[in-house]
């Protein structure tokens, strides 16, 4: 059934949020700021690339050693991160085959400290009720990289999701009822996911909409991170988690 009301408001962020210090598509800065930009782009797509092939050790290599990675399925530190992507490979027939499709991707960067804004879509291939079903959901990566001992890395990691919809693999295996009263229970943005993961066992993190208040909370610490202030998880929220 179409929604009553717009449930994907898309409004410029608020000013108070736009880090206007920094460099970012050539608008201004010098050379070397590009090709810090082009390093910082190429350790960000090492997330589809490596983690979708489990390259786990060129994987890692993309973060500091007390990252954080906050998705929709897991939170925690980048290696137990690693280490539930491991296994949610190993089963996947009771998961996830999850891959990532990148769009395009935007660098800030100011003095050490970088943020990207990757395009992504995120699919998940999973079995209901013997019927294969792809999940695509069209989202937001958002890294906060650091320069460490003249090295970049990964500190933070979470995303936002703009939508989603859900696919039968195969038409012709008839289809598959998704109860709308308990989709719509869920954010706009992953609504399908969110009731997947809840599926399979894994209570999704329900403050990742991008058309929610979360969206500016994440815009805001994002500026904070480039301007030198502290910033802990949650990224998308207002609660504060110790790890």
């Amino acid at each position: 059934m179409p929604a009553s009301k717009d449930i994907y408001p898309t409004i410029q962020p608020p000013q108070s949020t736009y880090p206007s210090d920094a460099s970012r598509n050539n608008a201004k800065g010098t050379d070397a700021d590009v090709l810090e930009r082009f390093k910082i782009r190429e350790i960000c797509e090492g997330w589809p690339c490596y983690r979708d092939a489990a390259e786990w050790e060129n994987y890692r290599s993309m973060f500091h050693s007390d990252a954080y990675v906050a998705t929709s399925w897991s939170q925690g530190p980048i290696d137990q991160f690693i280490e539930e992507s491991k296994q949610g490979f190993a089963k996947q027939k009771e998961f996830f085959y999850i891959l990532h499709r990148v769009i395009g991707q935007t660098v800030d960067v100011q003095g050490d400290r970088a943020v990207s804004k990757m395009k992504v879509t995120i699919t998940c291939r999973i079995t209901l009720d013997g019927i294969e079903m792809d999940n695509d959901a069209d989202c937001r990566f958002f890294f906060l990289l650091e320069k460490r001992d003249g090295k970049w890395g990964v500190v933070f990691y979470t995303l936002l999701f703009d939508k989603d919809r859900m696919l039968p693999v195969n038409p012709s295996k008839g289809s598959f009822e998704i109860p709308e009263e308990e989709v719509e229970g869920y954010p706009a943005g992953y609504r399908y996911l969110c009731w997947c993961e809840a599926k399979v066992g894994k209570p999704p993190k329900l403050d990742l909409d991008g058309h929610g208040k979360e969206r500016d909370i994440l815009y805001a610490k994002c500026k904070d991170w480039l301007e030198g202030r502290k910033v802990q998880p949650n990224l998308t929220g207002t609660d504060i988690i110790e790890y």
